[in-house]
């Protein structure tokens, strides 16, 4: 009886796995046609009609297969939106990272990508603010003003000054940095200014000036051939000085135009950077120079060449050369270094020396060093500047004798276009002056400073006083050696810090 219980479980038990097996069967399998339609890939080639008459598909084309250009152009039909596609499909889409900033739209390109940016920003990534540039206010630098990559714009100072807490500021580091005024000379010519008001009239006439008037006295005075320069030799019992390069002086005469303003006397400590170049044996001033630090003057080559080495010596501090004022400072020459690629018998070029001074400079209300400025920051100074400022004790007049006192006169830069049309002007050099208006400099003066005043008190170096034709010549103008080209030899020389330096030519 037990046995046939137990045969009768077993049985129950088949009969139960046996339907649910037959139940389960329904679910996990499926026809042959079903499953043939999800794992076969339907081939284009084997739908019956000819590929060239089916509508391209960009899925088809270039997402299920690899596609090039002109298949896409084909799905496309506008090369330009071919070319949209094409970049992102050859090498991905560069702006994914959204490396634009301050709102800037992001353009993919070929393996780049370029960002447009809003008003008032700029850089690659639309990352420099423009009121931040060195284009724009100087940066806000009071002196000298570079853009670094990261940093955006760093500011700097010239030698003797350190950089203020705001990072934009300089502030003297003793009571006589270089290129400002002392106190007590500031304080009195306070109440007055350098760009005299028949200055700032001549200035406006000069630029509308009639054109045909003007190419008319350029080409009348091509037809002198008499010219001062480096090059030409003095007679038997004539000072040699008196023919050195025609420079920058100033000529005195009753003003009956009003564009014509003759040079003046400068004021004690008015320009405390004059130096002179005295000559031992005949206790004449026959050149001028700028003082760069308590060491170091800068002055034109030609006057060391015609000069001599060993026969004159410096004078700082000089205001009247017939008086001595008690504030004077004689040096002797330690060193003279004229720029190697200075040729006196061939050109004018490289018109530039240094001289290292035996005892250094103390300074003073009267005597105080220029400031140099890094290249770029130079060349800028002196092509935006208004007027610029050249001065010296050289002849009054073409031919005339020599200046008593100290004698300034203000210029404006002249493009070298304009001045080529008038002097063979190379890149080393610039034009100073006016046109047709009797207002230069002269003989006496080569070495000395042309100077440019940034903002309201710190002067900067320039230029040179190098030659000319003749002195305040119509259609003729100053030529000066342009500083700006040689801050790194300068600075290599004298050891003087010029901010930033920049390659020069």
């Amino acid at each position: 009886m037990e046995k046939i219980s137990l045969l009768a479980l077993i049985y129950g038990i088949f009969i139960l796995i046996s339907n649910l097996c037959l139940t389960s069967s329904v679910s996990v399998f499926v026809s042959r046609q079903m499953a043939q339609s999800v794992l076969s890939r339907q081939k284009r080639f084997n739908k019956g009609a000819l590929e060239e008459v089916v509508r391209d598909n960009l899925e088809r084309e270039c997402i299920e297969e690899k596609c090039n250009f002109e298949e896409a152009r084909e799905v496309f039909e506008n090369v330009e939106k071919t070319r949209e596609f094409w970049i992102g499909y050859i090498d991905g889409d560069q702006c994914l990272s959204s490396p634009c900033q301050n709102g800037g739209t992001c353009k993919d390109g070929l393996s780049s990508y370029a960002c447009w940016c809003p008003i008032g920003f700029n850089g690659k990534n639309c990352e420099l603010e423009l009121v931040r540039q060195c284009d724009v206010n100087n940066g806000g630098c009071m002196q000298f003003c570079v853009v670094d990559k990261i940093r955006g714009v760093v500011c700097n100072c010239a030698d003797g000054y350190t950089l203020g807490a705001d990072e934009r500021s300089c502030e003297p580091k003793d009571n006589y940095p270089c290129g400002r005024l002392g106190k007590k000379i500031a304080n009195t010519l306070s109440t007055r200014t350098l760009i005299t008001e028949e200055t700032v009239i001549q200035i406006h006439a000069i630029k509308h000036v009639n054109v045909t008037e003007r190419n008319l006295t350029a080409a009348n005075s091509t037809n002198s051939t008499e010219l001062s320069s480096a090059t030409i030799r003095p007679t038997p019992g004539e000072n040699y000085w008196d023919f050195f390069p025609t420079l920058p002086t100033v000529i005195k005469e009753t003003n009956t135009d009003q564009r014509i303003v003759g040079g003046l006397d400068a004021t004690p400590g008015e320009i405390p950077w004059q130096v002179a170049l005295v000559h031992k044996e005949k206790k004449v001033v026959f050149c001028g120079g700028s003082l760069l630090s308590d060491m170091w003057v800068i002055t034109a080559a030609h006057c060391l060449v015609e000069g001599g080495i060993g026969e004159f010596f410096i004078r700082l501090g000089e205001h009247n050369v017939k008086i001595d004022e008690k504030r004077e400072s004689d040096h002797e020459i330690d060193e003279h270094h004229v720029h190697p690629n200075y040729q006196y018998q061939q050109s004018h070029n490289h018109d530039i020396a240094l001289l290292k001074l035996k005892t250094p400079a103390t300074f003073s209300d009267y005597i105080i060093p220029i400031c140099l400025g890094p290249k770029t920051f130079t060349e800028n100074l002196l092509k935006s500047a208004t007027l610029s400022l050249v001065s010296g004790w050289g002849r009054i007049r073409y031919g005339g004798l020599e200046s008593d006192t100290l004698q300034k006169v203000e210029v404006p830069y002249v493009d070298r276009t304009e001045c080529k049309g008038s002097d063979k002007i190379s890149r080393f050099m610039f034009c100073a002056g006016f046109l047709t208006t009797r207002k230069d400099s002269c003989q006496g003066d080569s070495g000395g400073p042309h100077a440019t005043r940034l903002g309201t008190n710190t002067w900067f170096l320039t230029g040179v006083i190098s030659w000319g034709d003749e002195c305040a010549k119509e259609g003729k103008y100053g030529i000066y050696t342009r500083v700006s080209r040689y801050m790194n030899w300068i600075t290599n020389m004298t050891g003087i810090r010029a901010g930033i330096l920049n390659d020069e030519v």
